[in-house]
């Protein structure tokens, strides 16, 4: 990018990590088509971002989901979740790597699931008994900012959609 005299350079995952940055404290996302949450970008599991979250005590001193040995786990994480715990672990689920604001989960829920942050806060506090019996980090990752983004690793939503599948719900 060049700016009169300036010039920016940088890897892609740095310039991904400057607009996550940026989209919080402009509270804006000139990048993001309407149509597309997570304004199109998708983080693979190994992307730099997943370790700058926001997690804290939900993630800190637990193991990370496998996806080729957790299904039992994950099907007995998920099986309990219900209401809008569930709607927003199954938005999570059904959009693998993508970066959600607050924004993205309550249009994406469709009708009056979601009401804004707390609504969501709520939500994420329907699923603290599974991540507790579980002996795991949540399954999924979030950013403070304005607005908060969440996301989900590409392995984790697979080995959650696999669990989902197998109960039938």
């Amino acid at each position: 990018m060049s700016i009169g005299d300036m010039e920016l350079s940088m890897s892609r995952a740095r310039a991904e990590q400057l607009v996550v940055s940026l989209r919080s404290q402009l509270d804006v996302d000139a990048t993001r088509q309407p149509s597309e949450p997570g304004g199109g970008l998708v983080l693979p599991d190994g992307h730099p971002l997943w370790e700058q979250h926001t997690g804290l005590d939900g993630h800190r001193d637990y193991p990370e989901w496998e996806a080729d040995s957790d299904l039992a786990d994950a099907e007995a994480f998920y099986q309990p979740v219900r209401g809008k715990a569930k709607v927003f672990f199954d938005l999570l689920i059904d959009h693998p790597g993508r970066l959600l604001t607050v924004d993205d989960l309550c249009r994406l829920a469709g009708g009056d699931v979601f009401s804004g942050p707390r609504s969501i806060a709520g939500a994420i506090n329907g699923l603290y008994r599974s991540h507790q019996a579980s002996g795991r980090r949540y399954p999924f990752y979030w950013w403070e900012g304005r607005p908060t983004s969440y996301a989900m690793k590409l392995s984790v939503a697979e080995l959650f959609r696999r669990a989902r599948a197998n109960l039938g719900l």
